[in-house]
This record gives C-alpha cells, sequence and structure tokens, in this order.
C-alpha cells in the first residue's frame, strides 16, 4: 500500500489467545501517519473485533515494533488478521486487511 507498510506475526492461535508480534513503516514523505492494528472475526456471531492501533508519528523511514497478545473473554478469535493504515488524525485515508 502506498505510504506504510506492516506486518504481523502470530503464534500460539487458540480460538480464545494469540501472541502477536508486529510492526509499522512509514514509506512516503506525505505528512500523514501510519498506524497497524490486529483484527478477529467470530464465526458464530460474524463480529468483527478492531483492536487498538499502534502508531508510527515520525514520519518516512520510521518504524515502530511491537510484541503483545490478545486474549477475549470468549472463543471470539475464529479468525485474525492485521489492517495496515495511512491516517490523519483518527480518519484513515487508505488502508488494507490480510487474515491468516
Amino acid at each position: 500500500m502506498t505510504g506504510a507498510s506492516g506486518s504481523m506475526t502470530f503464534t500460539n492461535w487458540t480460538s480464545d489467545y494469540v501472541d502477536i508480534s508486529g510492526w509499522v513503516k512509514d514509506t512516503a514523505a506525505d505528512g500523514h501517519h501510519v498506524a497497524i492494528r490486529f483484527r478477529s472475526i467470530d464465526h458464530y456471531t460474524g463480529w468483527v473485533t478492531d483492536w487498538p492501533w499502534r502508531t508510527e508519528y515520525d514520519g518516512d523511514g520510521s518504524t515502530t515494533s511491537f510484541t503483545t497478545y490478545a486474549n477475549p473473554s470468549g472463543d471470539d478469535l475464529d479468525s485474525i488478521g492485521a489492517q495496515v493504515a495511512v491516517r490523519e488524525g483518527t480518519k484513515i485515508v487508505r488502508s488494507c486487511t490480510d487474515w491468516a
């Protein structure tokens, strides 16, 4: 995607837990910041959960890396993925989601 790149790696994935490591990189001097977030789907309800953003504010060429986990109260991690976005404040300028 123009302006941002990123990736997440998922380990120990079950229906109610997953370890996550990832990064997001700003690839354009366009004045926007970039972000990545974990997304999950509960197939029973069809509910998509958007987890908190990890944001890179330092501009073109800068990368933010992180490790975390997701542990919802129910068996909600039937499908999991990552969304990378170019953002302006809280508005998504453009984004891409990839599912595991």
